[in-house]
This record gives C-alpha cells, sequence and structure tokens, in this order.
C-alpha cells in the first residue's frame, strides 16, 4: 500500500529516498551519498533501513536538517530499523544521508518518508469534519425517515454517558490492580488474552448493561422499530461527535502552541508513518462503531420488547468483542507500531454483522409488532 504515500496534499507525506544495494565480494568498500532538502519546515522524517548481509557491516549517517547528527546506525547480519521518526527539522538546510560498507556481501535497503506537520493539521481538520458530517447524515436520514422526535437518539446519548462515566470511574480506581494481578499470575500471553477480554467485557456490562436499563424504564422507545434504532443511533453518534471535536481542538493546539502539542503532532506521525490514508480511518472507525452501537441498542429494545434474553446476549457480544480487539491493540502496543487499517479489517465482521442485523431488525417488527402494544407481541420469528 505505499503507493498510496504519494498523494501528498492528503497524506501529508511523501518518499524523499527509497534505495536498494547489493553487496559483493570483489569491493572490501563501497560509498553512497544522498542529499535533500524538506519540502516543509517543522517537518518530520521515517526512517527505514534493513538488511541482510552474508559478511562484513555497514554504517549510515544522516545529518543537517537543524542538527549536526539526526541519527548514526552501524549493524552487520540480518537487520531492521523500522519506522523510525526524526524530527521536527528545518528545511533552510539540505539533509545528507551517507552509507558506508565494509567487506560487506549481501543485500540492503534505506528508505525515508517526510511527513508534513501541516499535512498532519489538514488531516486533522479533515478527519474531524468527516466524523462530524458522517453523524449529522445519519441522524438527518433518520430523522427524514421515521419522523420521530429527535429525543430517542438524545435518550440514546445519555444512556452512553451514563455507561461511559460509570465506566471510567471503575476503570480509574479498578483496572490497575486487576491487569496487573493478571498479569502476575498468567505472564505475558494471558495478559494479553485474559486482559483484553476483561477490558471488553467492562463494555458489555456497562454500555449495554445501563442500555438495558434506560429501556426497561422507558417504554415508548419499544413503541415502534423507528424509535430503537434512534435509541441506538444517539449512542453511536454522540461518541463518534465528541472524536471529531476533539481532533478539531488537537487541531487548534497544534497552532496555538499549546503545551503538550508536540507530543500530539510526534504521536499522529508515528501512525502515520505505518498507516497511508490515516485521515480516512477514524471516518471508518466510526462507522463501524456507529452500526455496532446501533444494532446492539436495537437488540436490546428487541429483548424487552420480545422478553427475549438471547437478544440481549448478542447485544453484549458484539460490543465486547470489539472493544476485546481494541483492549489487545492497546495493551500489545501496537498502536503506531501497526497499520491501523489492519485493525479495522479486523472489526470489519462486526460491522457487516450489524448492518444485517439493522435489516433483521426492522423486518422482524414489521412482520410481528405493527399495531401491537408490547404485551401482545408474539413470540415466533
Amino acid at each position: 500500500m505505499h503507493f498510496l504515500f504519494f498523494i501528498p496534499v492528503l497524506l501529508f507525506s511523501h518518499t524523499l529516498l527509497d534505495f536498494h544495494g547489493v553487496e559483493v565480494a570483489d569491493k572490501d568498500t563501497s560509498f553512497y551519498s544522498f542529499e535533500f532538502t524538506l519540502s516543509n519546515n517543522e517537518s518530520r522524517v521515517v526512517f527505514n533501513f534493513n538488511g541482510e548481509l552474508e559478511a562484513g557491516e555497514i554504517n549510515v549517517w544522516l545529518g543537517g536538517g537543524g542538527y549536526e547528527v539526526i541519527g548514526n546506525y552501524t549493524d552487520q547480519d540480518t537487520f531492521a530499523y523500522k519506522d523510525i521518526i526524526f524530527g521536527p527539522l528545518d528545511n533552510s538546510e539540505p539533509i545528507t544521508v551517507k552509507v558506508y560498507t565494509t567487506k560487506a556481501i549481501g543485500a540492503w535497503s534505506i528508505k525515508l518518508i517526510e511527513l508534513s506537520s501541516s499535512g498532519i493539521l489538514l488531516s486533522l481538520l479533515v478527519s474531524g469534519v468527516l466524523i462530524i458530517a458522517i453523524c449529522l447524515v445519519l441522524l438527518i436520514k433518520w430523522k427524514t425517515k421515521s419522523s420521530e422526535s429527535f429525543i430517542y437518539p438524545l435518550i440514546g446519548a445519555a444512556a452512553w454517558f451514563v455507561s461511559i462515566t460509570v465506566k471510567f470511574l471503575f476503570a480509574y480506581w479498578l483496572n490497575g490492580p486487576i491487569l496487573k494481578f493478571i498479569k502476575s499470575s498468567l505472564g505475558q500471553t494471558g495478559y494479553l488474552s485474559l486482559g483484553s477480554i476483561y477490558i471488553g467485557s467492562l463494555t458489555g456490562i456497562f454500555e449495554i448493561g445501563i442500555a438495558l436499563i434506560f429501556v426497561l424504564f422507558i417504554k415508548r422507545l419499544y413503541e415502534n422499530a423507528q424509535r430503537g434504532i434512534g435509541f441506538g443511533l444517539g449512542a453511536g453518534t454522540i461518541e463518534a461527535m465528541l472524536i471529531g471535536f476533539s481532533q478539531i481542538g488537537a487541531l487548534v493546539m497544534v497552532i496555538s502552541g499549546a503545551p503538550g502539542t508536540s507530543d500530539v503532532t510526534a504521536g499522529y506521525s508515528n501512525i502515520a508513518s505505518n498507516t497511508p490514508l490515516l485521515f480516512l480511518v477514524a471516518p471508518i472507525e466510526r462507522i463501524i462503531a456507529i452500526l455496532c452501537h446501533t444494532s446492539s441498542r436495537a437488540l436490546v429494545v428487541l429483548a424487552v420488547a420480545r422478553r427475549k434474553q438471547i437478544y440481549f446476549w448478542i447485544a453484549f457480544l458484539i460490543m465486547t468483542g470489539i472493544d476485546t480487539i481494541a483492549g489487545y491493540v492497546h495493551l500489545a502496543n501496537y498502536i503506531g507500531t501497526v497499520s491501523t487499517w489492519l485493525v479495522e479489517l479486523v472489526l470489519m465482521p462486526f460491522a457487516l454483522l450489524s448492518f444485517f442485523i439493522v435489516i433483521w431488525y426492522y423486518k422482524i417488527w414489521q412482520k410481528n409488532y405493527i399495531g401491537s402494544p408490547p404485551n401482545q407481541i408474539e413470540t415466533t420469528d
């Protein structure tokens, strides 16, 4: 997918150097030199250096860009330096890369990619605006199709807010000791597997559990299919819109030079080095999450309306499943080391399942519920 890096404006990156060398036995030493100037000031450079040498050693030296020495690496045999980020760097002077080999036999490669700071700002803005636009389009479409009051998405948003607050308080006090106990008792493998399940189950317990409480007490939520969808849509879109606004807020922080902005830019650069089309990741992720929020809440509504626990547990497993994956990614420290698109690909089956659940939800409701008060709903599919 590296060809995608050649869309510079939207990807805020371009390749500075991509060189592959082969060393043979008839040369005792070799020397290579490359020089280039960054297209933008305050850009960061992603450094990748790999080799498979049968003999000898190789040294790569980088300097300039406002520094006397940016980096200096010497290695032999098989080695790999992956996605090391330097910067921010100055584009008023060129960057020089020098490669020396000594009695080397084998192949090696070096690649440098420039990440533009201005492009990072553009990406944050585009990503945040896209997320907010997606939420507004979904809410307006629901309103147009259902002719229901926006009170139902607001109820869903309120249920989500209560569940997140309770989950945060629980996690703040107990996650550290619980995860530490799991790691000390089961080792790293058990920590990653059971710890991820534990993190995912918190979402199922609090988000789906509190959604159930809301549905039990607000009987209007299951008077028709559209209200149940609005309830779930409210939970998904409020979370997404907060993320969208937070990205725009991060943009404002970086522009204003507020404390901590260098960490924001560095973290975003680290992720961008592994993830092409990064500005689309968060919007796609939010679509997946909104589908899962909507289907799971609709199932909770159906579980109460139809008095079938199985629908509640399916909802529980959907939300537990997606956050188990997210928990594993965090516990394994994969953020910034693997492409975020791989994570979204793993989550995609939950989105597809949720999409078909929403369609089925409408069909089953039309088949059994129209014109029937809750206490007269049929119990056959």
